[in-house]
C-alpha cells in the first residue's frame, strides 16, 4: 500500500498543509487505510495455519515535481520507520521501490510500515524528532532509524517487521 509521511502525526505540519491543500481529510483517510490493511492482516494471519499473504506500507515523502520525475536509485534514498522523517521523493523512485519491495523475498520488509525519501532532503514529521537527525557520539547516523546503501538489498537489510510508528 502506497501512503504517505506523516499519516499518524494529526499535529505535523505534512498532515495538516496536505489536508489544506487536497482538502477534507485526505491524511485521516489514508491512516484508516492504513489501520484497516493493518487489521485485515492480522485476522487472516490468526484463523490460517499456512502461511498467510503479507503486506508492506509505503510512505514516500512529498512528491517532487512531474517534470524532474526520474529514478535515481537506492544509493541517494533512505528509508526509516516510526514515521518520525520525511523528505523529498519523486515517483518514478516511489513506483521503482514499490515494485523492489513487492518481489523481496526478505522476511523483514513483510507486515511493516516504511518511510521513503532522499537523504539530503530529510527533515523531521514533528520538532520533537529534530534530535534523532543528530549524530551520535562517534559521529554516524543512528543506523535503526536511517537506512541507506547502493542496493536495495543494502537498503531494506535493517528494516524492522511489525513497525507502524512511534509514540
Amino acid at each position: 500500500m502506497i501512503s504517505s509521511t506523516a499519516t499518524t502525526r494529526p499535529k505535523s505540519l505534512g498532515y495538516v498543509f496536505t489536508n489544506l491543500g487536497v482538502g477534507g481529510n485526505i491524511m485521516g483517510e489514508k491512516r484508516n487505510g492504513e489501520l484497516g490493511l493493518i487489521e485485515a492482516y492480522k485476522k487472516q494471519q490468526e484463523s490460517s495455519s499456512s502461511s498467510s499473504p503479507s503486506y508492506t506500507i509505503i510512505r514516500p515523502g512529498g512528491l517532487e515535481e512531474p517534470k524532474r520525475n526520474k529514478v535515481l536509485g537506492p544509493s541517494v534514498l533512505e528509508i526509516s520507520q516510526g514515521d518520525v522523517f520525511s523528505g523529498i521523493i519523486s515517483r518514478a523512485d516511489v513506483a521503482e521501490i514499490t515494485v523492489e519491495l513487492a518481489l523481496s523475498e526478505a522476511p523483514n520488509v513483510k507486515n511493516t510500515a516504511v518511510e521513503l525519501y532522499y537523504t539530503d532532503s530529510v527533515v523531521p514529521v514533528e520538532n520533537r524528532f529534530k534530535s534523532l537527525l543528530k549524530s551520535s557520539s562517534e559521529g554516524e547516523q543512528r543506523s535503526n532509524l536511517r537506512l541507506h546503501g547502493r542496493t536495495y538489498s543494502e537498503l531494506f537489510q535493517g528494516i524492522q517487521s511489525n513497525v507502524d510508528f512511534t509514540e
